[in-house]
């Protein structure tokens, strides 16, 4: 696991307003903050079992993936409107990851739709935190469309049923991806 949310994140209530001002959907109960935050939990159930899994990433698809939703239907353009707005907010000084990462978070906003499988465990993390949420719309999430062996054990799938982490706030979802990357970098330099 790579990636401390805090270097990624100079500001974090600047970046939640500017998340909150641009979002088009924020109060959907399918697609909205409620979901965004289970995504959060959801991949910080991930992280320990994802080596290479860049946890600022996986933080910031969960909390700006679905931000440019224009309802709860069929809305193909939301993942490349949201890729967009990622990088109108590093534009703006908002987030800062170096050009590698931040075309991994551009590129897992934009496809997160598809319904593709990826090889990149930053990428997989994010797809699948987000595909574990399936529940919330009453479907159980498929092995066949997750990307991680992590993701893919039939005991994650049943405990993503509990939509952890919807009521959570950002700083304390925040804090708890900073202690996960703190400890998997503990044990790296150990």
């Amino acid at each position: 696991m790579i990636g401390m949310p805090m270097d990624a994140v100079p500001d974090l209530p600047a970046l939640l307003d500017a998340i909150d001002a641009g979002a088009t959907h924020k109060h959907s109960t399918i697609h909205g903050e409620g979901h965004w935050k289970c995504v959060a939990s959801t991949g910080l159930h991930l992280l320990p079992h994802v080596p290479g899994c860049d946890a600022a990433v996986l933080l910031l698809f969960a909390m700006l993936h679905d931000t440019q939703r224009l309802n709860d239907g069929h809305d193909s353009e939301h993942g490349p409107r949201a890729a967009a707005f990622v990088g109108a907010i590093h534009r703006r000084g908002l987030i800062f990851l170096p050009p590698e990462r931040l075309r991994l978070l551009e590129h897992a906003c934009h496809d997160h739709t598809g319904g593709a499988v990826t090889s990149d465990p930053t990428v997989g993390a994010c797809w699948d935190a987000d595909r574990l949420n399936l529940w919330r719309v009453g479907k159980r999430p498929d092995p066949r469309w997750l990307s991680t062996a992590a993701a893919r054990s039939p005991h994650r799938i049943a405990n993503a049923s509990r939509l952890e982490g919807q009521h959570e706030s950002w700083q304390e979802l925040f804090r708890r991806y900073g202690d996960a990357a703190g400890v998997a970098a503990s044990v790296t330099r150990g």
